[in-house]
């Protein structure tokens, strides 16, 4: 098969981390895949085109993609597009994010098999009341597309509910996560001060660094100085949080590590305690299933996805303005280290059960077939 990819930015990102995922399979087995984005990403650069392009694929930049509402430009991304796969000419193509999912479909109009994977409606739960527009745009584009794989049963259903697209053009493949097998599950860091807290988000919304930061503060002394807090990611709204650390005098306790290599994420995700996600709005997180994976209690907003991989028995999940019941789930858990183990436990064994990368893999790959063979 010859896949081309097609997304928003290169940045790092769940669906970022979504196509690589695919693509070192894709090529792994020997199949050829080209990507195109807008090149480069927050500051750094752009960590999926280099991926891409050092596993073997192909990346072709396109300077007119943005979130941004520009019909010139949006033209002349669509022209682009149009020249990229003319020049790759792919079997199949496989649109992400809103942006690039709409003007991929709008150029392609489905005439080689399209696929838009949702990686969270832009219209989702939490939003403001303006998205509200892209519901017709969404069931325009969906007219140019074979399939729409959601990455959460939430999403599915939020896209039936507005009617994107008839229910059985619509699929759900929920992400998935690497599970290591050589992966002990270390009992005793849960004994041993500080408590290490992660958050794995970029600064920028809908992301709330700054609700949890307000949170933390609001921790009884006593129970405060236990803790030491990891923040990782970059983004626009990385100097809010460095003020508010700075004003509160926290920076002894709080650490950014702005943006690392996933490997590097991995490290500080096994070396945790507790894992957080504070957002005012998702899809289907791929950070939770990523520190589930690692054996952590989840604490998390009550948005989108999910609630398909937190519960009760790995975690908590809370209203995405409720600072207080935040606070009340900190300390409860960094008061009762057993807690914390019982709750590691469950979301390992349910990443390992219903979130892994094999089952993803094999879903989409089966997936793609099945187009493709219903196209002969």
């Amino acid at each position: 098969m010859k896949i081309f990819y097609l997304i928003t930015k290169s940045e790092t990102g769940g669906a970022q981390t979504h196509i690589y995922q695919l693509s070192k399979h894709l090529i792994s087995n020997g199949h050829q895949v080209a990507m195109m984005s807008y090149p480069g990403g927050w500051q750094k650069g752009g960590w999926l085109e280099k991926e891409i392009v050092n596993m073997g694929g192909t990346f072709y930049p396109n300077n007119f993609l943005s979130n941004d509402i520009n019909p010139i430009k949006d033209w002349l991304a669509i022209i682009k597009i149009k020249k990229a796969i003319k020049d790759f000419n792919p079997d199949l193509i496989s649109c992400h994010s809103s942006k690039a999912g709409f003007l991929g479909r709008i150029a392609i109009r489905n005439k080689i098999p399209t696929v838009f994977t949702a990686h969270g409606w832009g219209f989702t739960q939490g939003t403001s009341w303006e998205r509200r527009f892209l519901v017709p745009l969404e069931m325009i584009a969906s007219c140019f597309c074979s399939k729409i794989i959601c990455v959460s049963e939430n999403d599915n259903q939020l896209a039936i509910k507005h009617k994107i697209a008839p229910a059985q053009k619509i699929i759900t493949i929920h992400n998935g996560v690497e599970i290591g097998e050589d992966f002990v599950f270390n009992y005793n860091k849960f004994k041993i001060l500080p408590i290490k807290i992660v958050f794995v988000g970029r600064f920028a919304i809908p992301k709330d660094q700054l609700m949890f930061l307000k949170a933390f503060l609001q921790l009884p002394f006593n129970v405060k100085q236990k803790v030491a807090v990891i923040f990782v990611g970059d983004g626009p709204e990385r100097s809010k949080a460095e003020s508010f650390i700075k004003q509160n005098s926290l920076d002894k306790q709080i650490q950014i590590t702005g943006d690392i290599p996933r490997s590097k994420v991995f490290e500080i995700l096994a070396d945790s305690n507790i894992f957080v996600l504070i957002s005012g709005w998702e899809g289907f997180p791929r950070t939770i299933l990523e520190a589930m994976s690692f054996g952590l209690p989840i604490i998390s907003s009550d948005v989108g996805g999910a609630k398909e991989a937190v519960g009760e028995k790995n975690g908590f999940l809370i209203k995405p303005d409720d600072i207080t019941t935040l606070t009340k789930r900190l300390e409860q858990l960094i008061l009762n280290p057993d807690l914390m183990i019982q709750m590691g436990q469950y979301s390992r064994q349910r990443a390992e059960e219903e979130f892994s990368l094999e089952r993803m893999i094999e879903k989409t790959v089966a997936l793609y077939q099945e187009i493709l063979t219903l196209k002969k």
